[in-house]
């Protein structure tokens, strides 16, 4: 009877529930999902705290020239402006002595932004803001004086700007375009305050400056030779196009008629002369949002600042082309470019083909997943269709020995779908549903096995 007793015996069994391993894999899978979108959350909210904090406004230094001068002037009132309509930015106005110290003072970190000359020599890492505003040359004579053009100043003693300034070269390009001797007349560099009370005095014949229109000092001299009945005329730069040529940083202009007196207008009439315009400059590592800032300030408030200084009506976006303008920096390119088309403005027929063929694309993933899914499902099916067979025979068997091979073949199932799910032929969830009919059928299969052996009678 030993060998009835093996027959009879139940094989070796597998693991009570075979999806164990697989919920609790799905399950560390679930918390881990979990536990990132909380973690992203809070990332989120604390990003956003962060941003949303109250700040104190940025401060940007900016070096402009002398005290008194009409960028020292314009740069005070936006400075004012600033601090009325922006929370978030504050300038610091600093008087230097010219555009070159200006310069220097940029590149050694001492200030953030400058006022410059468009022909200042600058270093590669200087970015652009605006231009501010142009500065005309003037040659201004008496009246009397026996001179209409200007290879005639050499009769003439002229008073010209400091040595070693922009202004003094500037008088050099005018002298070295209609061959002016150096040595040939009679000709003394000094202060424009200086010049200007030795013409009204008639110590000197002529005065050459190069200042705005709206320059205090240059009309507070034509106001004082009104009031002492001194007669002031310009010569005429009248080859100002070929110098600007030659010159790129320069460009033509022209001093409208009776632009600092109008009863008996000086000048007489339009007067052709050369122009330089004033930019306001920047490092290219200075930071982009204050001076995006700042140039929302130039723009959106001019009105504002014009009231104040009539020269900020010329405020201006650089040129793009000509001149020696220097690139912009990205903070004010941000502002000049707000209202111009996006991306996907500008690429709306592209980028619509592309969202539509993405779509086909999409779809026609979601179909094949569809049919993949449908296919897992059905190979699923296959396997439940075979364990309930299983256990229909097992239900109705009165051998141990076939009840024995039964479980053989469920245990057999099982190992195929395991496989299948290694290899993606079944779905997690396809396997879940088999292995709780698997159980099921496993437990028919021992009750049945348990029930044949009380029946069967005892051995002697």
């Amino acid at each position: 009877m030993e060998p009835d007793r093996q027959t009879d015996a139940a094989p070796d069994e597998p693991a009570r529930n075979p999806a164990n391993a697989v919920s609790r894999r799905s399950r560390v899978f679930k918390r881990s999902v979990l536990l990132a979108l909380l973690v992203a959350i809070l990332a989120i909210l604390a990003t956003w705290q962060w941003i949303s904090r109250d700040r104190p406004p940025a401060t940007l230094t900016i070096g402009t020239g002398p005290i008194g001068s009409d960028a020292h002037i314009l740069l005070r009132e936006v400075a004012e402006v600033t601090e009325r309509h922006s929370d978030s930015l504050r300038l610091e106005i600093v008087p230097t002595r010219d555009a070159s110290h200006n310069i220097a003072l940029l590149n050694a970190r001492q200030i953030d932004a400058a006022v410059i000359r468009a022909d200042t020599p600058v270093f590669s890492d200087i970015r652009g803001i605006a231009a501010l505003y142009p500065d005309l040359f003037h040659l201004i004579v008496r009246q009397r004086a026996p001179a209409r053009t200007v290879q005639q100043i050499e009769r003439l003693s002229v008073s010209i700007p400091e040595y070693d300034t922009a202004n003094f070269r500037s008088f050099w390009v005018i002298g070295d375009h209609y061959d002016l001797p150096i040595e040939g007349f009679d000709w003394q560099a000094e202060p424009f305050l200086t010049g200007a009370r030795r013409l009204l005095g008639g110590e000197v014949d002529a005065l050459f400056a190069v200042r705005s229109l709206r320059d205090r000092q240059l009309i507070r001299m034509f106001e004082d030779a009104q009031l002492t009945g001194l007669d002031l005329r310009f010569i005429s730069i009248g080859q100002a196009e070929a110098i600007a040529v030659k010159r790129p940083f320069l460009e033509a202009a022209k001093i409208p008629e009776g632009a600092f007196t109008g009863a008996l207008p000086v000048p007489a009439r339009d007067t052709s002369t050369l122009a330089v315009q004033r930019l306001l400059v920047t490092r290219e590592d200075v930071g982009e949002a204050p001076l995006r800032e700042l140039t929302r300030i130039l723009f959106e408030h001019r009105k504002d600042l014009t009231i104040r200084f009539a020269l900020a009506s010329a405020i201006a976006r650089p040129a793009a082309t000509g001149g020696l303008t220097v690139p912009l920096h990205d903070g004010a390119r941000a502002f000049y470019e707000r209202d111009e088309p996006s991306f996907v403005q500008e690429n709306a027929e592209p980028l619509a083909l592309l969202v539509t063929v993405l779509t086909l694309v999409v779809s026609g993933l979601f179909a094949l997943r569809s049919r993949f899914v449908a296919s897992q499902k059905n190979r699923a099916d296959v396997f439940n269709y075979q364990l309930l067979d299983i256990q229909k025979r097992a239900a109705v068997s009165t051998d141990p020995a076939e009840l024995g091979a039964l479980k053989a073949q469920i245990n057999e199932v099982l190992a195929t779908v395991v496989r299948s799910l290694d290899t993606d032929e079944v779905s997690e969830e396809g396997f879940q549903s088999f292995s709780l009919l698997w159980e099921a059928v496993r437990e028919t299969i021992n009750d049945r096995f348990a029930e044949l052996q009380r029946r069967r009678p005892p051995t002697r």
